[in-house]
C-alpha cells in the first residue's frame, strides 16, 4: 500500500525553507484514511511542504477542547454547524462562515445539531496529524 496516498502527502523536500517543493499529486478524498483526533471529530488531511489542508468532520455534539499551536490555522465551514470560540470570541458558524486564528492563540469548537464538516488550512503543516495518519495507515 502506498503511504503517502493514503496519508494524502506529497513528497515534501527541503520542508519550511524558501526553496521547499513537493511533487505534484491529485487525491479523492474520500479514499484518505480517517484520522480521529478526539471522539467524535475525524480528519484527513492532504499537505504539501508549507501547507496542510484538513478534512474535518465532528459529529453532533462532539468537542474540540479548548487547545493552541504555533500554525496559523484558517478555516471554513462546508456543511452543516458549529460552535466555534476563539480566544473568548463565540460564534456560531453555518456554511459559507470562515475564520482566521492566529498561532498561539486557543480556542476551541462543538460541532452543531447536525454535525459539521470544515476545511482548515494550516501553515506550517501539523506534523503531529500527519504522524497519526501515518500510523493508522500502518495499523491497517
Amino acid at each position: 500500500m502506498d503511504t503517502s496516498a493514503q496519508v494524502g502527502q506529497a513528497n515534501a523536500s527541503g520542508s519550511g525553507t524558501a526553496a521547499a517543493s513537493f511533487e505534484p499529486a491529485f487525491y479523492n478524498v474520500d479514499s484518505i484514511n480517517e484520522v480521529t483526533l478526539v471522539e467524535g471529530i475525524r480528519a484527513r488531511f492532504v499537505t504539501g511542504s508549507r501547507i496542510m489542508l484538513s478534512f474535518v468532520h465532528l459529529a453532533p455534539g462532539a468537542v474540540m477542547p479548548d487547545h493552541n499551536h504555533p500554525h496559523e490555522q484558517l478555516g471554513y465551514v462546508v456543511e452543516g454547524s458549529l460552535v466555534l470560540n476563539i480566544a473568548g470570541d463565540e460564534r456560531n458558524l453555518q456554511p459559507g462562515d470562515a475564520y482566521a486564528i492566529p498561532g498561539g492563540v486557543t480556542h476551541r469548537a462543538v460541532g452543531g445539531p447536525n454535525g459539521c464538516l470544515v476545511l482548515d488550512a494550516f501553515s506550517p503543516p501539523r506534523e503531529e496529524y500527519l504522524e497519526r495518519a501515518r500510523q493508522a495507515t500502518k495499523a491497517e
